[in-house]
């Protein structure tokens, strides 16, 4: 259930380590850790090559719960989500004065404008910044794919509702969600699965602020991508120079065709084919009444 890792108290790249673990960030405990644990922080945070574990505790103390402890990485982990570790638990550590404060070498440039429209080629941008929905009619309609560790990934249907889809409508400036749609309705992706079992409660204003599983192993395939339908519309971009940053948005309430193989009749159209039907019926019983009254005529 956790989306982030940062560092506070301090700057960008030294501080108090902090992850957000279901719905709360919480700190980590120092117990055992080694110096390959803090160099993968630095390099998960895009902080430099190196780092260490620093001992003065100048990054003061956390008030939240404290989420893991015995946490081991090697050379080859790129993020501290592939580490191993002991179990999530509030209380991994019985003491605050086993907090992790980390020192790195680097230094995180600022996000311009020009870094965050072309984010996946870029290193001075945030993963958690990236949310697109692909295969749709539009750009607010599709499979819901999210960039994280360099690459496009989706997510799990598993408890995929209408709340979740809500945030990811809102966040991508496309209104409220029409339908919150499962089973590869817009097609299956292509990269990883990063994410399964997103809890939002529909009132958050990014994705990144609900408690969310990251997938590991083999439990979901792309036969179940997450997707939306959301009710607004985002139109053509104008070309100015930061018109590829913020596109022109249009909403409508007017709900777009769902993910499905046949088109869906209105409300209207349904009501004319029932009426039609009816006065047909009224039409036949009425000849075969005037037929028989002619032959009884005769």
């Amino acid at each position: 259930d956790f989306l982030a890792l940062r560092l506070v108290n301090g700057t960008d790249c030294a501080g108090r380590v902090e992850v957000f673990y279901n719905g709360t960030w919480g700190s980590i405990c120092s117990n055992h850790m080694s110096q390959l644990t803090a160099v993968t922080v630095c390099k998960h945070l895009g902080c430099g090559e190196g780092g260490g574990i620093a001992r003065d505790f100048k990054y003061g103390r956390g008030s939240g719960p404290m989420w893991l402890d015995h946490i081991e990485c090697t050379e080859q982990h790129s993020s501290l989500w592939q580490c191993q570790s002991d179990p999530w638990d509030p209380q991994s550590c019985d003491n605050r004065a086993e907090e992790t404060h980390i020192t790195c070498p680097g230094r995180r440039e600022v996000t311009s404008p020009a870094a965050f429209a072309e984010c996946p080629n870029s290193t001075s941008c945030s993963d958690r910044e990236k949310l697109r929905v692909m295969g749709g009619e539009d750009e607010c309609s599709g499979r819901v794919e999210i960039w994280h560790q360099g690459s496009w990934g989706t997510i799990c249907d598993d408890t995929w509702d209408v709340a979740d889809a809500n945030v990811v409508c809102r966040q991508l400036g496309c209104g409220s969600a029409v339908s919150a749609l499962s089973e590869a309705a817009f097609g299956e992706g292509t990269g990883p699965i990063w994410l399964e079992k997103v809890h939002c409660k529909g009132t958050e204003l990014s994705l990144w602020d609900c408690p969310a599983k990251p997938l590991f192993g083999k439990k979901c395939d792309h036969k179940e991508d997450a997707a939306v339908n959301c009710s607004g519309y985002k139109g053509p971009q104008r070309s100015s120079p930061l018109g590829h940053l913020f596109p022109l948005r249009f909403h409508s309430d007017r709900p777009r065709r769902l993910a499905t193989g046949s088109t869906r009749l209105s409300a209207p159209v349904i009501l004319c084919i029932i009426l039609g039907t009816l006065l047909c019926l009224v039409l036949a019983i009425l000849a075969g009444q005037i037929r028989r009254a002619r032959a009884q005529q005769r």
